[in-house]
Parts: C-alpha cells; structure tokens; sequence
C-alpha cells in the first residue's frame, strides 16, 4: 500500500512533462487582406494593331519603268478564337513610287505682315502614289519574345497621279495640285514577319515583315507616261499591266489581351 502512493503521486508530474515537451503544429498564418480583384474581360481585348513605315521594290514589268518609293500604312486586327492565334486582318497604306521636287525662291512675311526677305522652298512638281486597303486572315503565334506571323490579304489598289499647277507664291503657301490620272484595280498580298517584345502582347512590339502585293491588270502613270502639248498641256498614256510590289516594313504592334485558362 505504501508503495502505491508514491507512484500515485508521481504519475501527473510525468504526465504533466510529456505535455510541456510536446510542440504545437505550425500554421500558416491567416490572410486577412481583402482577395485581388481578377482582371474583368472588356470588348476591346480581342483587338490589335500596329501602324509602319515600309519601302516598296517593283518586280516583274512594274520594275522596268519604276525604281520604288517609301511610304506607310497602319493595320488592325481582331482575333476570333480564345488562343489568339487566327485574326482577321485589315489593311491600309500608301506608297509614293513616284516624287518629282524643284525649288524656288518666294518672300516670307512675319505674322504682321511685313516683309522678310525671300527664302528658298521645296514644292512637290509632279506625285505618282499608290494607295490600298486589304482584309483576309493572320496566323500568329501568341507565345514567347519573338512572335512570328503570316497573313494572306484580298482588296483594291488606287494609282494617283498629281502635278503642281500653280508654286508656292510666298513661305507657307502650298501651291496647287491637280490630279492628272487616277485608276483602281483589284490586287492581293501575302506577308511574313516577326513581332519582338514583351510576353506581354498589350504590352507592344517592334513589328518587322516583308510582303508581297500582287496588282495583276493596273493601270499607273509615271513621268514617262506623260508628254506636253505646245500649247501648254499635259498629255498622259498611263500603262497597263502588272504592277507588282515587294515591300519591307518596320514599325510597333499592340496585340490582343490573351485569355486566361
């Protein structure tokens, strides 16, 4: 009995040690910040676009009577499925293949009116340019720095033909131009190029690509289309054939906002 007691009086403190010695569990510690709102979808995301400037090269007969120009054009996009990889594609721009220039010596007047002295200014003689717009399909990749693409576009070329028939007559005067030739014709394009920038497509791009545009039966005027009359006016037999074009271009993308998964 009296051995016992002593084991009765020592079994809490042994139990009481064996609490003390074992560790709460780690928790992790709660969040109490308010969630971040997720970013909501708007109308817009689908959309993209990138505006350039390009230097057109004419091939085939086109390159027989004309040595190129530069000029720049502009592009949007709206992507149709959630991926981001097939758009529809629409497309504008112009190419002066064409620039005759001649300066003159005309007087420059303050804002008060007061005479300056004479200065010397550029005014455009004689404008050969082509303009178009074209819609047809893009496939690009949507993932990655380097973004290659691919698009294959139907639509109107518009050949305009202008000559100055009045110069400049003081500084800031433009003179006057007179459209002297003008035809459109149906054309089609295809293209490469490569998009450079961010993961992040909303984020932009550099935006460089070759094309190549196809105007099978055009009718165009150049400075060998056009001879003068003894008395004074201008005579034009534009040519008619193809007038196909390679360019390459250069400029900035903003692409579409990419769906999350």
């Amino acid at each position: 009995m009296l051995r016992i007691i002593p084991f009765g009086l020592l079994l809490p403190l042994l139990l009481s040690t064996r609490l003390h010695g074992q560790k709460t569990p780690d928790r992790p510690p709660i969040d109490l910040s308010p969630p971040i709102p997720e970013e909501s979808s708007s109308r817009g995301d689908p959309f993209s676009g990138s505006i350039f400037g390009d230097w057109g090269v004419p091939v085939g007969a086109f390159h027989h009577n004309e040595d190129g120009g530069g000029g720049f054009g502009f592009h949007g996009g709206y992507a149709v499925d959630r991926a981001r990889h097939l758009s529809l594609r629409l497309e504008g721009g112009f190419l002066a293949y064409g620039y005759v220039s001649r300066d003159v010596d005309v007087p420059q007047y303050d804002e008060f009116g007061s005479y300056q002295g004479n200065t010397n200014v550029s005014y455009a003689v004689r404008q050969h340019q082509m303009y178009s717009l074209d819609f047809g399909p893009e496939l690009t990749a949507t993932n990655g720095t380097v973004r290659p693409y691919g698009f294959a576009t139907a639509g109107i070329s518009y050949f305009r033909s202008t000559m100055n028939v009045r110069p400049p007559e003081y500084d800031g005067d433009d003179g006057v131009d007179r459209t002297i030739f003008s035809a459109g014709n149906l054309a089609w394009s295809s293209g490469v190029g490569l998009r450079i920038g961010s993961r992040n497509a909303r984020s932009g791009a550099f935006d460089i690509g070759i094309r190549f545009r196809r105007n099978a039966r055009a009718h165009y005027a150049n400075d060998r289309s056009l001879s003068s009359l003894s008395a004074g006016s201008v005579v034009v037999t534009p040519f008619y054939g193809s007038a196909n074009v390679i360019t390459i271009y250069a400029g900035a993308w903003i692409g579409p906002r990419r769906m999350e998964r």
